[in-house]
């Protein structure tokens, strides 16, 4: 199955379902896989078979026209985050070697500005005119017929990696890796076909599967050009929506919006999330506020999705009383699957740590351009994850770390999720990141960045005393830095890099 075929089913289904809206505009089914088609057409026409195809653009529907337009012309995409600098965006094009940039308006004037930069780009598309063609141009020359097959082996996006540990990869996912990651996540949501899902995340984040999960259900798709709480709740009751995915972050902000109990959540039935943890009150008080149901999805880019699911049936036994559940990820999806290992790749035993390995038909093919790193990332077959586990008799998965998130102090290993937990219990941290930072006397020592909740008042010494109650003594941060926001990639995955690189100079005072 070709990524494409997602809609080409979906409009056989249903094609007078709608398949996206977006601001005033709506496409059906029909519509929408027309629209892939003659994009497919229109861009065989400017690059040829394997070649990579950038996009720069905020969300928009022809994002999602070109998720699977790009590949169906048996060309590459490459999606671009609109949030790294020049520098950075110069550095993946090239690294790349995408010969086609797609960009929108607002960042016409950015991407003429790298023309010298980027010498591997022959053609530069504007989707709002501009650029060596304008993208209106490109369509009216070609029709909607039906596509020539390419080989579902071959490579359909690559992604580049948030680089929340360190430099962005490009993970090249094949047709049938996308596929098998958006079938495993449709088998496990529960999508009925009067579904309509806001989605809230950059399209240029490979959350943006989570369209393509909808799709192939033949399910409705909102989409935010920009999230914000205001615009949220307003389509959430203009729209009807059913479901929706937020990052914990995200779910915590909406919770202290001002008003948030006298808003209209009357249609909304379900909250996925991922990305990172939840705190346990955030996740109570959003089934209480929304009056809806919670799920969660855990991933990576390397997976083209999710790998674990933490399901509706799983929040409302965690709601009930099994609060051990609160700290679960999940359990392994349908199509692939995990090992825990030591370091010597031996499966450990049921409440043991160890690193996550995964295996199945949704792994990435490989880092492109990287094959020492690529040879890193495998084990006889198996995707290491980089993420320390454990398993539970039933075979629940829990996330103790990541493995370069763990902080080594003085011989002792500290979890940094497991200081995080003890930091949001205190009522007044909105947020929290812990990092090690490099110590003479101990190796690493334990840091937290901090934001404090609007209108509160907190300090070091307090919050410290906090940890202290709860934690053994090595645990506790050293230094505690009070900062308005923590550094996000656009799924709101919190950039420890950034921190440490901040932070890492800052000496303590004897």
């Amino acid at each position: 199955m070709l990524l494409h075929d997602i809609v080409e089913s979906a409009a056989r289904r249903q094609p007078d379902r709608l398949a996206l809206r977006f601001e005033d505009t709506t496409l059906t089914f029909t519509e929408l896989r027309d629209h892939v088609r003659r994009a497919a057409w229109a861009l065989q026409t400017i690059a040829g078979p394997g070649d990579r195809v950038a996009v720069l653009s905020s969300t928009r529907p022809e994002y999602v026209e070109l998720y699977y337009g790009v590949p169906a012309a048996g060309l590459v995409l490459v999606p671009l985050n609109h949030r790294l600098s020049p520098a950075e965006l110069a550095s993946i094009i090239t690294h790349s070697g995408a010969s086609v940039l797609i960009v929108s308006a607002e960042y016409q004037d950015l991407t003429d500005g790298l023309r010298g930069e980027i010498p591997c780009v022959r053609t530069i598309v504007g989707l709002d005119g501009g650029g060596d063609v304008s993208w209106a141009e490109l369509l009216a020359e070609v029709s909607a017929d039906e596509l020539p097959r390419v080989d579902e082996g071959s490579t359909a996006w690559i992604v580049y990696t948030s680089g929340t540990t360190g430099r962005s990869k490009g993970v090249m996912l094949s047709h049938r890796n996308l596929v098998t990651g958006v079938t495993g996540s449709a088998i496990h949501w529960d999508l009925p076909a009067d579904t309509v899902f806001l989605f809230c995340f950059p399209l240029c984040h490979v959350g943006g599967y989570v369209v393509m999960v909808n799709h192939l259900m033949a399910c409705t798709v909102g989409l935010i050009r920009a999230y914000d709480n205001e615009t949220f709740l307003r389509l959430v009751a203009e729209w009807r929506v059913t479901q929706t995915g937020l990052a914990p972050t995200m779910i915590a902000f909406l919770l202290r919006h001002p008003g948030i109990e006298n808003h209209d959540f009357g249609s909304l039935q379900a909250i996925g999330y991922g990305a990172s943890a939840i705190p346990a009150e955030v996740l109570r008080a959003g089934m209480e506020v929304f009056g809806c149901e919670f799920y969660q999805g855990m991933g990576m880019t390397e997976l083209g999705g999710n790998v674990l699911h933490f399901g509706r049936a799983d929040h409302r036994r965690a709601a009930a009383g099994e609060t051990r559940l609160l700290a679960a990820a999940g359990q392994p999806m349908a199509l692939s699957e995990i090992r825990v290992v030591d370091a010597f790749s031996r499966d450990v035993t049921p409440g043991e740590q160890g690193e996550m390995l995964v295996r199945g038909d949704q792994v990435m093919s490989g880092y492109w351009g990287e094959p020492e790193l690529t040879a890193a990332a495998f084990d006889d077959g198996w995707l290491r994850t980089g993420d320390i586990v454990r398993r539970d008799g039933e075979g629940m998965v829990y996330i103790v770390d990541r493995m370069k998130d763990m902080v080594i102090s003085g011989g002792e290993n500290v979890a940094s999720r497991e200081v995080e937990d003890v930091l949001y219990r205190h009522p007044a941290v909105a947020d929290a990141a812990v990092f090690g930072v490099p110590d003479e006397r101990w190796g690493e020592a334990v840091h937290a960045a901090v934001v404090v909740r609007e209108n509160r008042h907190l300090d070091e010494e307090t919050l410290v005393a906090h940890c202290r109650e709860q934690l053994g003594g090595f645990k506790v941060p050293r230094h505690i830095e009070f900062v308005g926001e923590l550094p996000r990639n656009v799924a709101g995955k919190v950039l420890k890099r950034v921190l440490r690189e901040q932070f890492a100079p800052r000496q303590e005072v004897s």
